[in-house]
């Protein structure tokens, strides 16, 4: 019985544990953000929302986007090299790897929001935005996928846009 409670005890604690790691985690990813200009990426934010912002960018990722960008943002393969079978773009990756990370804020809510055909109206490919989502859906979504982002890409985006 002794025995038991002892690993009761050690459990509990590794629980806690574990959690304020992750605490800790995101208070770093999101307090090390500086320089926020744009009101959806305010500094105002705190680690709460934050949290619950990547976390319903995720869901609505998984949802609206990882057919085509993949479950990892990881894009499809020959996706800058290759045309797939309809003579269209394959989708690019969006974890840092390609070249989403070079366009500025309004110009990826835009691309999410109304797809290329914004930009050109006689665009026919795949990649047609989706104007079901609210503009706060957007912005998570793109809160998470900038999360994914490894630091050093954050770095260079933040350098470029001062957001």
């Amino acid at each position: 019985m002794r025995y038991v409670n002892i690993i009761e005890n050690i459990f509990n604690y590794s629980l806690i544990v574990i959690f304020l790691f992750i605490v800790i985690f995101l208070g770093l990813v999101f307090f090390n953000e500086k320089n926020r200009d744009d009101d959806n990426f305010s500094n105002s934010l705190s680690l709460e929302s934050a949290s619950e912002q990547i976390l319903l960018g995720s869901a609505l990722y998984a949802e609206n986007c990882a057919s085509c960008h993949g479950n990892k943002l990881q894009g499809q393969p020959k996706w800058n090299i290759e045309k797939d079978s309809d003579g269209h773009n394959y989708a690019p990756p969006l974890n840092g790897t390609g070249h989403t990370w070079h366009h500025n804020q309004e110009y990826l809510f835009n691309v999410t929001r109304y797809g290329f055909k914004k930009m050109d109206p006689n665009y026919s490919g795949k990649m047609m935005g989706n104007e079901d989502l609210t503009d706060d859906e957007i912005w998570s979504i793109l809160a998470y996928v900038k999360f994914i982002w490894p630091d050093s890409i954050k770095e260079k985006y933040n350098s470029m846009y001062k957001n």
